[in-house]
């Protein structure tokens, strides 16, 4: 037999053969390639071969499985585990080093403990279990040999400790050694192909039945090399969206010229609502908007603009500036210092989904916060088509103290079912004060079928969680309660939310639409007004509260002026109430909680965020 010439499919499948941590993984896929290597003693494999390694076995991870849980294991998903899967893709040439080693010890061991942290910042994390796995790209072997030119290596997968490490390192272990071509396409497809259905024995839809969230990193200072003809872009954007994952690009670009401009979130196409990162010198970072097409105002590397940013159009992840990382690793530590705090919290913000809290500050499907002072009832969210047509409502009932509200209660209505909680400003009163189908403390198991457990982290708070797993698998809707402050969080994909229309405006794009779906709203008083329920909708609380429609929502007379009246007599400080909310990292939260800080007096305020 003459030996026989790696075809280009060969290359894009090929597994290096001494990668230890991938035949544990996949240990009877490697025991059958290895069967076939010996009966012909080549160090080549044919397609058919490669291909056998990839399917043998039920060693891949199933992302079909959106429902994996029989009825008894969706009644107990509950007491499973809440994990995240950090899924790396990085570019192996020589030039990627130092960015590399960014990724590796800064800004994958803060994400990962602050995916563990208890009760960090603005969400719950909470995270039991999260996962990294490593991938490299680029052509790597002899220029003169295909034999053992490998365009993607897949280097494993392993479980991440609270205190950022990884048990296997190996798994992050890039060497930096490849040339072009450079196919970012292909790997991120292959990526999301090898995760394993285990993970250091840890069976993951077994296991994190709760919730498995995913991310996608790519990181690369190229364009791409178009080594696969059959991947379109549209076909694999679509992928990454159908396999639960969100996807920060860290590519060679440039935003409105100028370095600390960092990070770009693109909300469609056209250009609407486009938002800028800037450094702001001090570590942190402030906003703007650019309303006009992205191509306009960011430039790149060769053909980098149009390769990989419109993958992140109209997503819920961001295009971040390679260029601005390469120049914070050389000589800018505080733009350094800017870009890694923000990247960290935009990836632990993106797995946290949209909620509204406080003094309604609504954070949108894109985590862009509005306020809305006014007292009616809102609509939050709602799809007529919710699980094959059960339908879904959530209202929010604001009301008015002085100058600023609050989130008194919700109503969420799922098929026939209707749960309704409120808070309590009694600080002796501990009770569950909540509604089951208009029955006060009624036998609360479910909501049309998905379950609903309660918890009571102090004497202050309690949270409701429904657990939409049976349907929507990982996906929840929790409310919060401290005091008499409600706040709602929905943890989940297009799936379930896709078609929802409401306060968080559209799934997709994150544009603050009005009813017809096409009239963008900025302004977000006119906006809360306009999501005021109707009278041709239904009324899902227990009992009416002033105002009703046609009856307008209710607003505060001059409040900034009141407002200004009651900061001069505060007793604590602008100052004081900033520092007591330092500790939410993300500024925009930052300004939530030192709004309902200064407006309630309080600084326990920061114990509802």
């Amino acid at each position: 037999m003459h030996k026989k010439k790696l075809s280009s499919l060969d290359r894009l499948y090929y597994i290096p053969m001494n990668n230890h941590k991938w035949f544990f993984q996949h240990r009877l896929s490697a025991i059958a390639v290895l069967l076939l290597v010996s009966m012909n003693n080549k160090k080549t494999y044919s397609a058919t071969a490669q291909q056998s390694l990839l399917l043998l076995g039920d060693d891949k991870f199933d992302y079909s499985a959106n429902n994996p849980l029989p009825s008894a294991a969706a009644a107990a998903a509950s007491a499973s585990s809440k994990c995240a899967l950090l899924n790396l893709v990085v570019d192996e040439t020589d030039s990627m080093k130092q960015q590399t080693e960014w990724l590796k010890q800064r800004a994958i061991p803060q994400l990962v403990k602050r995916l563990h942290s208890g009760n960090d910042g603005y969400y719950h994390y909470d995270y039991d279990l999260v996962f990294v796995c490593g991938n490299g790209f680029g052509k790597t072997g002899s220029r003169r040999s295909d034999e053992e030119t490998l365009l993607y290596r897949f280097m494993g997968c392993t479980i991440a400790n609270a205190n950022g490490t990884l048990q296997d390192d190996s798994v992050a272990a890039w060497d930096h050694s490849a040339k072009k071509p450079q196919d970012g396409w292909l790997a991120m497809r292959n990526a999301m192909e090898h995760v394993p259905a285990e993970i250091e024995g840890i069976d993951l839809l077994a296991t994190c039945q709760q919730k498995l969230d995913r991310t996608l990193i790519l990181l690369t200072d190229n364009d791409r090399d178009d080594e696969t003809k059959s991947l379109t872009l549209e076909g694999l954007k679509n992928l990454i969206s159908q396999n639960g994952y969100i996807l920060d690009a860290i590519v060679k670009t440039e935003i409105d010229d100028d370095l600390d401009n960092f990070a770009l979130k693109i909300s469609d196409s056209s250009g609407d609502q486009n938002t800028i990162f800037t450094a702001d010198g001090n570590g942190g970072w402030t906003t703007q908007s650019r309303n006009e097409a992205f191509v306009n105002f960011v430039d790149g590397y060769k053909d980098t603009p149009e390769d990989y940013i419109p993958f992140v159009v109209e997503s819920r992840g961001m295009v971040w500036n390679g260029k601005s990382l390469e120049h914070g690793i050389r000589e800018n530590p505080s733009l350094l210092e800017s870009f890694t705090n923000h990247f960290v919290q935009q990836k632990v913000d993106q797995l946290s989904k949209s909620q509204a809290t406080g003094d309604p500050h609504i954070t949108t499907w894109k985590n862009e916060h509005f306020e809305y002072h006014g007292q009616c009832d809102l609509v939050m969210m709602k799809d007529p088509n919710f699980a094959d047509g059960l339908g879904l409502d959530v209202h929010i009932r604001t009301k008015i103290v002085r100058y600023w509200s609050y989130i008194k209660s919700v109503a969420i209505r799922i098929g026939n079912d209707i749960l309704e909680i409120e808070g309590s400003a009694d600080t002796d009163d501990s009770e569950a004060h909540y509604w089951i189908n208009y029955e006060y403390q009624g036998e609360l198991e479910s909501v049309a079928g998905f379950p609903v457990t309660q918890t009571l982290p102090s004497v202050y708070k309690r949270r409701y969680t429904i657990d939409l797993s049976s349907k929507y698998y990982g996906n929840q809707i929790s409310i919060h309660i401290f005091n008499e402050f409600v706040s709602v969080a929905f943890g989940g994909g297009k799936e379930a939310f896709g078609n929802t229309v409401g306060l968080l405006g559209d799934f997709d794009t994150g544009k603050t639409l009005a009813r017809d779906g096409v009239t963008v709203m900025h302004d977000f008083t006119d906006l809360g007004d306009e999501w005021q329920v109707l009278a041709s909708e239904p009324n899902i609380f227990h009992e009416m509260s002033e105002p009703q429609f046609p009856n307008q929502c209710i607003h505060p007379e001059d409040p900034n002026g009141d407002r200004k009246r009651r900061l001069l007599e505060a007793d604590i400080s602008l100052e004081q109430a900033e520092e007591a909310c330092a500790i939410l990292k993300d500024p925009l939260f930052i300004k939530d909680c030192t709004f309902d800080v200064m407006a309630t007096q309080d600084l326990a305020m920061v114990g509802a965020y």
